[in-house]
């Protein structure tokens, strides 16, 4: 028992003394030299990771507004190409006559483009507009029927075609986009399924960015006269009154704003041969003096010297005022400007005259009655099969407020031009004449007339509609020695007549 408690004892001294021991010290790691921090470097802050935002989608650029009768849309170049394509040829004549021979364009015909805000109907017009803010409008039957003059890509010649022609806007030419900086992104073209084929240069219009479909104001054609005669269309004259062209406005007292072209810019279109461009208004002719007839529907008309208008854009003849078209009592065209006295604006203008042609002599009111010997019966008179020389060659009768009896020399005498045309069996020849519509001008035709009968020398005669042969500015009475023949551009061998002696306006 006595052994039991002393190894007790022991034991529990052994326990308290290994309580109470100091624990062990660990060596000691020799110190790790940590380099200076620079004054400039600062502390990196401790950043949690996360995940990096998915970048913003940057939305592509309108490249076309179209505004209709249920509503707008905007759509850009990749919208369009989506849509069904339209590819063809096309070309221009411009103003001047330079020729751009047809080259491929794909792109969206505006029949479908119109389809997407509420379609096109047949008293609506389709409005372009440019970044430059030129603007064209095309008609309901231009677009649908194919309605447009038509040239020969090689001559310049106007022709007739059977293929469709259809108006795109074109964003490819030759599979290549069109180029920013002189075509695109967007032009308006008129498309052939063959390159036989170009219209005049004001129904290509690049950088369209606004297409307008709305109801349209009547169709209306400006018949002008000079040295050379045109029948302007709403659309060409639109075009010149653009702010991008020849466009100018006036300000009246009343703060209505009227939109048109300057007068004398109208008169350079016709005072020579060169119709537009920056010569085109002939210094020299007005210098020399020469008067403008405005005349409006009922025949009343304000007469202008040259003098007068010489390059003042102050006389403008209107088509728009507030940006609307002329009421009925102006319609479609009106004088303004703050050089024009209350009296002198006209409105509902139906053409415009320039005396810039050589006067034709005119035939008697009644004819000569014959010498008669005192002593001998007269003889009757013979008509004879060809004028001589010195006598009248041409005459233009009928259904005209001034006939013509026109000598050879007459006819030389006047704005005298050179043409190259393809006759029908003949092929291309170079004609030279006076143009058949001067001719006409100067007859001045009563509203009646709807046709003209060219008879020749030898009895043969044919008809031509006279609207047709206001649409041909290159007809001409051309000179053949000392006869006349009859150039018809365009038109059938029949209307070619040669020998020409007269002209009956029926």
């Amino acid at each position: 028992m006595k052994h039991f408690f002393l190894l007790m004892v022991i034991l529990l001294s052994a326990l308290l003394a290994a309580a109470c021991a100091p624990a062990p010290t660990a060596t000691p790691m020799p110190p790790t030299a940590v380099p200076a921090a620079k004054p400039t470097d600062a502390p990196k802050p401790t950043v949690a990771p996360t995940t990096a935002p998915a970048p913003t989608a940057i939305p592509a650029p309108v490249a076309l507004k179209l505004e209709g009768a249920s509503g707008s849309k905007s759509l850009t170049l990749d919208d369009l190409k989506t849509l069904p394509a339209t590819e063809g040829w096309a070309g221009i004549k411009s103003s001047t006559g330079r020729i751009s021979i047809p080259e491929p364009y794909k792109g969206i015909a505006v029949t479908e483009l119109g389809k997407l805000v509420g379609g096109l109907t047949a008293e609506m017009g389709v409005t372009l507009t440019a970044k430059d803010g030129y603007a064209m409008t095309i008609s309901y039957d231009q677009i649908t029927k194919s309605d447009f003059i038509t040239y020969d890509p090689g001559t310049g010649d106007e022709i007739k075609i059977k293929d469709p022609l259809t108006v795109i806007i074109a964003y490819e030419k030759a599979g290549k986009p069109l180029p920013p900086d002189s075509e695109g992104p967007l032009k308006l073209v008129v498309v052939s399924a063959k390159n036989n084929q170009i219209v005049d240069g004001h129904w290509a219009v690049k950088w369209i960015n606004q297409i307008v479909i709305k109801k349209l104001a009547a169709e209306w054609k400006l018949p002008m006269a000079g040295a050379i005669s045109e029948e302007m269309d709403r659309g060409t004259f639109q075009s010149c009154a653009a702010p991008a062209c020849h466009g100018k406005t006036w300000t009246d007292t009343k703060a209505q704003v009227w939109s048109g072209v300057p007068l004398w810019l109208l008169a350079g279109r016709i005072d020579d041969d060169n119709k537009h461009g920056d010569n085109a208004y002939n210094q020299a002719v007005a210098d020399k003096k020469y008067q403008v007839h405005v005349v409006a529907a009922d025949g009343t008309k304000v007469v202008f010297d040259s003098a007068r208008f010489n390059r003042n854009s102050n006389i403008l003849v209107a088509y728009l005022v507030n940006g609307n078209p002329l009421d009925e009592k102006d319609a479609p065209l009106r004088l303004v400007g703050a050089d024009l006295k209350p009296d002198e604006m006209l409105g509902r203008i139906a053409k415009i005259n320039a005396t810039l042609s050589a006067a034709p002599t005119v035939a008697p009111t009644a004819a000569p009655k014959p010498t008669v010997a005192p002593t001998t019966a007269p003889k009757p008179t013979v008509a004879p099969t060809a004028a001589p020389a010195g006598n009248s060659a041409l005459s233009i009768t009928g259904a005209v407020d001034k006939p013509l009896a026109l000598t050879l020399d007459a006819l030389k005498g006047m704005t005298v031009v050179k043409i190259t045309a393809e006759h029908p069996k003949q092929g291309m020849q170079t004609y030279e004449g006076v143009r058949l519509i001067v001719l006409l001008d100067q007859a001045k035709l009563k509203d009646s007339a709807t046709k003209l009968m060219m008879t020749s020398a030898d009895g043969y005669a044919s008809e031509v509609a006279f609207a047709d042969v206001k649409k041909c500015a290159d007809c001409l009475i051309a000179f053949n020695g000392n006869k006349l023949d009859v150039a018809m551009p365009g038109m059938a061998s029949n209307f070619w007549a040669k020998d020409v002696v007269k002209i009956e306006v029926k």
